[in-house]
């Protein structure tokens, strides 16, 4: 789809009916016509470019993404050759080539480049509750794929990342779509569709689950429990996984013959009012981008005048209040709602199915913003003007502006994990720091998120915490905690401190660390200068820390509690939330925590 750059682009020299498109090949279409971009390395430094499109990208980072690890030494006269080649080769449109003091950048007018194009009728579907409107912002987005992303750059080496995270972000538009179609009564013409999809990206459950329900709806139950059975041995045999409690509810739901799987009173053509989003969501459960039942009230109040009394349900944020310890108040968020943060007068909630960050008024307890997000967030962190989520499966970051509520960048760090897709972010030294489970912990700038790694950390690492002006990450395969420098922390850890097993949550404070040891239902007190352990008994399955309130606060997920450890006698009380708590913070007197299913 040709898109004109809008006339009020000021000053650029790019003439307006010019495309640029990494949706496929790397093109640049001007009137029409397909420019000659050059040799393979000089069109690799325009992709680059385009990527990071209206931001300077400095030589140092060009050269990283074009020649990886060992450069050429002649890589920097090289990068000047081909940037005044695909100037040359631009033409007109050479103005929007520029050369800064740092680096270079291209100028790329609104609506000109198609991956931005991309993005903003994505968010534009999210946005929408009507759903025949969200089908098709979302299949003229997919429209504009023609190939893999970036497909004649295969082999060098930032394309496979870049290329990997782009694919990612049209599965998730794909899956919105098919969504939508699926409660606008299109299930049966879906299925073929989605059978090809499903043998495609045989790991992505939201996909066979989606296809599960729209055979059922289509008349083919057996047809639907043979595309779980199928399911289940791929996980098994090539993953040693089990399916999602989302896919195991909607077997069972199958299995009896749910009323919730029926379509309700959506049609496919009809004229009448599109369905409440709550409705919709309620449906969505079953396809893993919402909880069933997530639109009725997220507590039950079994004694008005006790508020020890409240029940959380699944899809909620319990507030608890850190003197009395009882639950005060309990806020629907989102589809499973996991990592939460504090700052910027915000509480910050990662919503796991529906990719979604959510903002809450901690003083109204009302939420005031739900945010898009690239990927699901597995950790979340504020500071340094910005909030931060690590994408732990997808090996990427995302800056959120709190003033405005809005992503305003997410960046490619270490490419897709499908085997330990865990993420957590910290901020400190003033750099963001990263790890993922692909054993990689990588320091972002804030400014240009400029990012450089070690890979020297444990293989399945899940946490990473700043105190004392050291890193600490929560090790995985080797049951440690590891200690970084923020200066020669490329270089592997200062020190290794074993725990006995692998630690899920990791909090540092006033040079005393705490690690939940999920397999041992302890936390770890650990003593950051002599490196001395002390473990501390809790609930079962300790998943989440958080440090406030003159004391140390763990989720423990498998019995529905929250222990309340005294930091300096170690006594330990504990509160109950029911269901899975799953994330934990801390602000102002307030305990909050974010509850899933069991």
């Amino acid at each position: 789809m040709e898109v004109a750059a809008r006339s009020g682009f000021e000053g650029v020299g790019v003439a307006e009916a010019v495309s640029f498109r990494l949706l496929g090949p790397v093109e640049v279409v001007d009137d029409g016509a397909e420019l000659d971009l050059g040799t393979k390395k000089q069109r690799a430094v325009l992709a680059v470019l385009l990527l990071n499109a209206n931001r300077v990208v400095t030589t140092e980072r060009l050269i990283d993404q074009l020649w990886g690890e060992r450069p050429p030494e002649t890589a920097r006269s090289a990068l000047q050759v081909y940037v005044a080649g695909l100037r040359k080769a631009l033409g007109r449109n050479a103005g929007c080539l520029r050369t800064s003091a740092s680096g270079y950048v291209v100028d790329v007018p609104a609506g000109s480049l198609d991956v931005q194009r991309f993005s903003a009728l994505y968010d534009e579907a999210v946005n929408v509750e009507d759903d025949r409107r969200r089908v098709a912002l979302l299949r003229e987005a997919l429209a504009l794929w023609r190939d893999r992303p970036l497909a004649d750059l295969a082999s060098e080496p930032f394309a496979a990342r870049a290329a990997s995270a782009l694919e990612e972000q049209r599965l998730e538009a794909l899956e919105l779509r098919i969504d939508a179609d699926l409660r606008l009564g299109r299930h049966a013409a879906l299925v073929p569709e989605l059978e090809s999809l499903v043998a495609e990206h045989p790991y992505r459950e939201a996909l066979r689950g989606q296809l599960m329900l729209a055979l059922y709806r289509a008349g083919r139950q057996f047809d639907a429990l043979r595309v779980y059975q199928s399911g289940r041995r791929v996980l098994a045999d090539e993953l040693g996984l089990r399916p999602s409690s989302a896919l195991r509810e909607l077997e069972a739901a199958i299995l009896r013959q749910d009323d919730a799987l029926a379509l309700g009173q959506a049609v496919v053509e009809t004229d009448e009012p599109p369905r409440s989003a709550a409705r919709s969501r309620r449906l969505a459960w079953l396809v893993g981008l919402a909880a069933l039942g997530l639109a009725a009230l997220a507590w039950v109040v079994a004694g008005r005048d006790d508020p020890s009394a409240i029940v959380v349900q699944p899809g909620s944020v319990a507030a608890i209040d850190a003197r009395s310890k009882a639950v005060v108040a309990a806020i629907p968020v989102g589809a499973r709602p996991g990592a939460i943060s504090a700052g910027e007068d915000a509480i910050w909630v990662s919503n796991l199915e529906d990719r979604t960050l959510t903002r809450l008024d901690p003083a109204t307890r009302r939420i005031t913003r739900t945010i898009p997000l690239a990927a699901t967030a597995t950790g979340i962190e504020v500071g340094l003007g910005a909030v931060w989520a690590a994408h732990g499966r997808t090996g990427q970051l995302s800056r959120i502006d709190p003033a405005f509520d809005r992503v305003t960048e997410t960046v490619d760090l270490t490419g897709r994990a499908v085997y330990a897709p865990t993420g957590s972010v910290a901020v400190g030294n003033g750099s963001v720091w990263v790890i993922f489970g692909n054993s990689r912990l990588v320091r972002v700038k804030p400014g240009d998120l400029g990012a450089s790694e070690s890979a020297f950390t444990a293989a399945g690492a899940s946490d990473v915490a700043f105190d004392s002006g050291s890193i600490w990450v929560a090790g995985g395969a080797d049951s440690s905690v590891l200690r970084f420098s923020p200066r020669t922390f490329q270089q592997g850890p200062l020190r290794t401190i074993s725990v006995g097993t692998a630690p899920s949550s990791l909090v540092a404070r006033g040079g005393v660390l705490w690690a939940a040891i999920t397999g041992d239902d302890v936390v770890a007190r650990i003593d950051a200068d002599s490196g001395a352990v002390r473990t501390i008994p809790v609930g079962d399955g300790p998943e989440a820390l958080a440090v406030g309130a003159d004391a140390v606060w763990v989720a423990n997920r498998l019995d529905g509690t929250i222990s309340r450890i005294d930091p300096d006698t170690a006594d330990v009380e504990t509160i109950s939330v029911g269901n899975a708590p799953a994330g934990i913070a801390v602000a102002d007197g307030i305990v909050w925590v974010t509850v899933q299913e069991p």
